[in-house]
């Protein structure tokens, strides 16, 4: 397959490329990556769920709607899988597939068993295991570490992408909104718009 004797690893990122966000503010899934990038630059850490509870805090509070804070958490912890994620079947059957999330364990296997495709991941890795959120080198070199090469980070988050190249990691852009990559002078290795463009990309290649 692709050129390697061994079968690919795919990590794929779980908020916002396989559980939609669209049902909340953009400025509040902002302020949550904010925070996450301004721990681990500090080198500090707190849990994800706090972090998102701070998050919505700050926002709310900023629109003077602090008194809808259980309806959007609600919304949080009720977001719903992507349609294309029907192709993660045949995916796994061309490929390896782990999901790779700021999201901690438990919380990412919770959200996965939900929308009933937890059985199709080989594995579920988590930041809180590095005590360090993405772009970290950190995050990406452990996932490596685990299951070895060669290894793919699928994302819909260009800022994820980047730090998997970074460290070493191949990158697929599953570029669902039709957002330009920034321009720091790195390539993905791929670009679809969705699950059923990697499925036939690796079909075409197996």
């Amino acid at each position: 397959m692709l050129g390697w004797s061994m079968r690919l690893r795919l990590a794929f990122d779980v908020f916002g490329t396989i559980l939609d966000l669209s049902t909340l503010p953009y400025e509040f899934r902002r302020k949550q990556l904010e925070y996450t990038w301004l721990l681990t630059v500090m080198g500090k850490f707190v849990p994800f769920h706090e972090v998102t509870e701070k998050a919505m805090t700050y926002y709310l509070e900023a629109e003077g709607k602090l008194g809808d804070y259980h309806t959007m958490m609600e919304k949080w912890r009720d977001l719903k899988a992507f349609t294309d994620v029907s192709y993660l079947n045949e995916i796994s059957s061309l490929a390896d597939i782990f999901a790779l999330s700021n999201g901690s364990v438990e919380e990412v296997k919770d959200r996965l068993r939900r929308e009933g495709i937890l059985n199709l991941f080989k594995g579920i890795f988590s930041a809180e295991e590095v005590k360090a959120y993405k772009p970290s080198p950190k995050v990406y070199r452990h996932f490596v570490e685990n299951v070895g090469e060669p290894a793919f980070l699928v994302s819909s988050n260009p800022f994820d992408l980047m730090g998997a190249k970074n460290a070493g990691m191949g990158a697929i852009y599953l570029n669902r909104r039709g957002v330009k990559l920034d321009p720091l002078g790195f390539e993905v290795d791929l670009l679809v718009k969705d699950l059923k463009g990697l499925f036939l990309w690796l079909r075409e290649k197996a």
